[in-house]
């Protein structure tokens, strides 16, 4: 949801971000009206919290004294004037009257940090400094907004005189004023936050606290500060900031009684207690009703209903977070937000369904072309119909064009690259992607996220590969393009993939984290490394060190809460002892994590485990799931597994008919009810009192495009002999399948089965080198291990020799898996009476039966 700081930002992704699979609440600074950039939406208005230039009356012209903030309104929301668009020449020009330049620097500023061009061209940063020096006036206010704008190219990396600004640049920049010393110490907020260094040291919180100027407004960014420093974990003179001291920081006037109930409101929502007490969601409301903000309370009840939090005991309706918002232009954007939302969530409003047509038209009526242009991405992406058709990628493009959103429609032409989609009825290449992101430093992160995202997927280009190389150079040397390095070459360490032609170690990986300042990315890797038992310089690394390198905040306390349940059900021991399904659900329950716990305890109830003594049952697991789309979605799951398990709910079997119905709508819902059709044909069930026949399955695979699952079902259709379209499914009409898909694992398992089977590919055999090599170029050390072991006990031959059992267990990763699969094994050679010669030290069920 947003806040008043960015209800007209063009740039905010807000409810509608592309990248977020829940709803997350943006956290935008609040002192500001500010645009995408970070600069504000409006010239002339506020600039980093501070009024810089009054509206001058125009000289010697005939034109009304606001006709150039007209035009700049009608420019930015795509808006006719006299039945034509307005352009950037036309807006320079009706400020060229102004008695000073400093709105026409601020327009030129906006193009700048936006990537619009102005005349085919794309605007300079020197471009805005000479603009701002054109017509200084009086009163040297061009020397604060030179000051702010140095400040955000120093941030964005943007390059003046075709060098970098420096932060210590930026610094001298400021005038020697009040005003000027507010900006330094936001600046150096900013660059503390972001990691960016001062006179070659990292910026302490501590400089940042002792530069703030002592007035209001001083302690007011104190204030701030100390709250982003509580809610991220950075220490202040050594120790974590407690929500107590961030509470008594704000200052007793209006501004910043405000400023605490917005503190209480992310407390509130992220589970942060103050007091030693959780924040209530009443407690919250009636500050904000104190405060008389409207929109903020309307903010936080279409939070509340979004996340199931009760209000006076009660859940709120979507009906009432609808009408809570003010009947104002920004409660009218707001209000269409929420609609979206409700709109992708599958929520109904005053107990009608939201169509998508009727969130097209709201955004239209609040001309919000941007969000417009991000709700019909959602729509493409999520194959949600539009008066009765699908939205097309090439729709979309049209709306980003039209909002003027270049980085907006790069990444929607990545999306559509890694999914497939057409644009113009041609495929969209890596090279046409690259071209469309701009050359900004969000534009070349952007390159670098997609081309991990397109190397990681194996995607071809010209029939070779991105390089892991190529992908790493591609980060920005920024706080971003660093975390970004360190979370690639984590997954490349995972995947045991090579980085300039050499493995990349578990140190590495977390020598990068630290230096990235990101400890749950760290704390998550560290994760992984356990469970997939790989050594952290020399040693394994024990569950107990990755629960204590969770940060002590909710992000962090929720994966804490994850990585128990997988002790749990892996059965790994915490200080020496199990972990226990009574603690995990404890610590789901501290974190809010409903739909989490839900999922649990339906792994427990399938697992057989007890909770507070008693065996979890499959209706307390179907009375846990939230009313959440998400909540709906997971009860429809567990319902499929309750059938096919033969598990009861309210003491009947679940049908097949009752687990279809069971699901809610939207493009997951028809692809469970594909997966779940596919089972009931496999397995002989019947729908609707009727068997469900390939065909059908087919039929639904289709609907949704699920590529792969339709491979993998037309796999099972071949190798039982189940006809489609009344012939018979060919090895090689499923191969060619796999191979569209790129599915190189899929692929490989499958000409095992051809090849165990002794089934055709190409009217040939396919041999045992094959399918190792297979394996091999899908690095899947494990599945390679298993496709030995069946080569070992079915006496089948490689590479013109006999597979020994030595090979076999030399060939099984130091994993739990591997581990498992070499028990395994061994017990499948003991009852074959195989003579096992084992590797040193290893000493299985030698001697000692099963």
């Amino acid at each position: 949801m947003r806040s008043n700081s960015d209800i007209n930002n063009p740039g905010a992704g807000g409810i509608l971000k592309t990248t977020a699979s829940t709803h997350s609440r943006s956290k935008p600074d609040r002192r500001d009206n500010t645009g995408s950039s970070g600069m504000p939406d409006r010239p002339g208005s506020t600039f980093n919290g501070k009024k810089v230039s009054n509206h001058q009356p125009c000289r010697g012209t005939s034109r009304p004294l606001h006709n150039g903030k007209n035009l700049e309104d009608a420019f930015w929301e795509n808006k006719p004037l006299q039945e034509r668009k307005t352009t950037s020449a036309e807006v320079l020009k009706a400020y060229s009257s102004d008695i000073t330049s400093l709105r026409s620097g601020f327009f030129l500023q906006k193009l700048c940090l936006q990537n619009v061009p102005h005349g085919n061209r794309k605007v300079t940063p020197d471009q805005v400094i000479q603009e701002f020096k054109r017509e200084p006036g009086q009163n040297n206010k061009y020397q604060l907004a030179i000051a702010r704008f140095k400040a955000e190219c120093c941030i964005k990396g943007l390059l003046l005189n075709g060098q970098r600004v420096t932060a210590d640049a930026v610094v001298k920049d400021f005038p020697d004023t009040p005003e000027g010393k507010l900006g330094i110490a936001r600046f150096m907020e900013r660059c503390c936050l972001s990691g960016l260094g001062l006179h070659g040291q990292q910026i302490t919180p501590n400089e940042v606290v002792m530069a703030f100027p002592d007035n209001p407004k001083g302690k007011l960014g104190v204030a701030r500060f100390q709250e982003q420093c509580c809610l991220s974990g950075l220490p202040l003179n050594g120790q974590q900031v407690s929500p107590d001291t961030v509470a008594n920081a704000f200052p007793d006037n209006p501004v910043g009684k405000l400023g605490i109930v917005r503190f209480q409101e992310e407390c509130c929502l992220e589970g942060v207690p103050l007091n030693g007490q959780q924040v209530s969601p009443d407690t919250v409301l009636k500050g904000f009703q104190a405060a008389n903000a409207r929109l903020e309370m309307a903010h936080f009840k279409a939070e509340c209903c979004l996340r199931n939090l009760p209000l006076n005991g009660q859940q709120v309706t979507t009906d009432a977070a609808f009408k809570a918002f003010p009947d104002s232009p920004e409660g009218k954007l707001a209000r269409a937000r929420f609609k979206a939302e409700c709109c992708l969530r599958n929520l109904p409003i005053n107990g009608h369904r939201i169509t998508p047509a009727s969130v097209i038209k709201d955004f239209q009526d609040t001309r919000a072309a941007l969000e417009l242009a991000r709700f019909k991405e959602q729509c493409c992406l999520r194959e949600l119909l539009l008066n009765g058709r699908q939205v097309t990628a090439d729709e979309v493009v049209k709306d980003f064009q039209a909002a003027r959103e270049i980085l907006g429609l790069a990444r929607f032409k990545a999306e559509c690259c890694l999914r497939g989609l057409l644009l113009n009825d041609q495929q969209v290449t890596l090279e046409q992607v690259v071209k469309a992101f701009p050359n900004s430093p969000e534009g070349k992160l952007g390159i670098a996220r997609f081309k991990a995202d397109y190397y990681l997927k194996g995607l071809p280009l010209h029939d070779l590969l991105v390089t892991p190389d190529e992908v790493f150079m591609d980060f920005p040397d920024s706080p971003e393009g660093r975390l970004g390095r360190a979370r690639f070459k984590a997954e490349c360490c995972l995947r045991e993939l090579p980085l300039n032609g050499q493995p990349i170690s578990q140190s590495e990986v977390i020598k990068d984290y630290q230096t990235a300042k990101a400890p749950l990315e760290l704390a998550r890797f560290k994760e992984q490394c356990c469970l997939k038992s790989l050594s952290l310089n020399g040693q394994q690394v024990t569950p107990d060190e990755v629960i204590r390198g969770y940060p002590d905040n909710p992000l962090g306390k929720l994966g804490s809460a994850r990585f128990k349940a997988e002790c749990c059900l892996r059965g790994l021991t915490l200080d020496g002892q199990l972990v226990t399904p009574d603690a995990v659900v404890k610590d789901y329950q501290a974190a809010r994590a409903t739909l989490e716990l839900a999922h649990f305890k339906a792994e427990c109830c399938m697992r057989g485990l007890t909770l507070a003594g008693n065996r979890v049952t499959p209706d307390e697991v179907v009375k846990d799931f939230p009313g959440s789309p998400g909540g709906k979605l997971g009860k429809a799951h567990f319902k499929v597994e309750c059938c096919l398990r033969g598990l009861a709910l309210n003491g009947q079997q679940v049908t097949p008919d009752a687990v279809v119905k069971g699901f809610p709508g939207g493009r997951e819902s028809r692809l469970g009810i594909a997966r779940f059709k596919a089972e009931c044909c496999l397995r002989g069930l019947t729908l609707n009192g009727q068997p469900v026949t390939p065909d059908a399955v087919v039929k639904g695979y289709l609907a949704v495009k699920a590529t792969l699952e339709l491979a993998r079902f037309k796999e099972q259709c071949c190798l039982r002999g189940l006809a489609l379209n009344r012939q018979p499914v060919t090895p090689d009409s499923v191969a060619e399948m796999y191979q569209a898909a790129k599915a190189k694992l899929a692929l490989a398992r499958f000409k095992a089965e051809c090849c165990l089977r002794g089934l055709c590919l190409n009217n040939l055999h396919v041999t045992t080198e094959e399918v190792v090599g297979d394996y091999q170029a899908a690095r899947a050390r494990l599945e390679l291990a298993r496709f030995k072991a069946v080569c070992c006990l079915k006496d089948l031959w490689l590479n013109g020799a006999q597979v020994t059992p030595d090979e076999v267990v030399k060939s099984f990763p130091d994993s739990p898996d591997g581990k498992l699969g070499v028990a395994r094994f061994t017990a499948d050679c003991c009852l074959r009476r195989a003579a096992v010669e084992w590797p040193t030290g290893h000493t299985g069920f030698r001697g000692q039966g099963l």
